[in-house]
């Protein structure tokens, strides 16, 4: 836990750190809390990728690391997944923990219930993932779980629908429409992406951290 502006008090921190230090000792994965003031302008993906990168934020040899970035005066957080976890927590999963867990208790001010909240959903997904449960799991219920059927079943929809329509455009118009639309989806990906930009600042270096590395994924919100 890195707590540079005092929202948590010491039983808080305890309750982070050994779950934390649980779910290493049984998976190597590490997750981390850290709470700014602010990113001083840089956009909080940057800084949040940054410090991942920087701190080697779980195992190097399998990128399990986890970053909660929560900034309290921009009222923005950043939730970083290293790419061994992104199965366990993919992006859409990642924002519904916060959005759900997390976002109305800091609209309220209690930023500790909505850090400890998703802190422990998360680890407990992770250790799902490595098939190991957690002696000091806080048994966080992430809402709507009941929907991710139904939205990997319109998913499944979607793409044969998208099948259909590349056919009949390879069939009738020799895929010209097709090859058109990967050109532009290939170009707006790669618009997109960028490297860290500025100093993530915000904390000293310490060690005990395994020299992962994240590959960007994860989400973003704010309250």
């Amino acid at each position: 836990v890195n707590d540079y502006v005092g929202i948590l008090d010491s039983k808080e921190i305890e309750t982070i750190i050994s779950l934390g230090k649980e779910l290493e000792d049984k998976t190597g994965a590490q997750g981390v809390v850290v709470i700014i003031d602010s990113t001083n302008d840089v956009p909080i993906e940057n800084y949040a990728i940054d410090l991942f990168r920087n701190w080697g934020i779980g195992q190097k040899s399998k990128d399990n690391g986890l970053l909660i970035l929560v900034a309290i005066n921009d009222r923005h957080w950043r939730v970083e997944v290293g790419r061994g976890l992104e199965g366990a927590i993919p992006d859409a999963l990642s924002n519904r923990v916060m959005e759900s867990l997390a976002k109305e208790d800091f609209k309220n001010g209690d930023y500790s219930s909505g850090i400890i909240k998703s802190y422990g959903a998360f680890t407990d997904l992770i250790a799902k993932e490595y098939g190991v449960t957690l002696n000091k799991s806080l048994n966080i219920k992430i809402p709507n779980e009941r929907n991710e059927s139904s939205n990997n079943f319109s998913g499944g929809i979607l793409i044969g629908i998208l099948i259909v329509f590349f056919a009949i455009d390879m069939f009738f118009n020799g895929a010209r429409i097709s090859s058109t639309l990967l050109k532009i989806i290939f170009w707006s990906n790669i618009g997109r992406r960028g490297g860290p930009g500025g100093s993530s600042g915000g904390g000293g270096g310490f060690g005990g951290f395994g020299g992962g590395s994240s590959g960007g994924g994860g989400s973003s919100g704010g309250w």
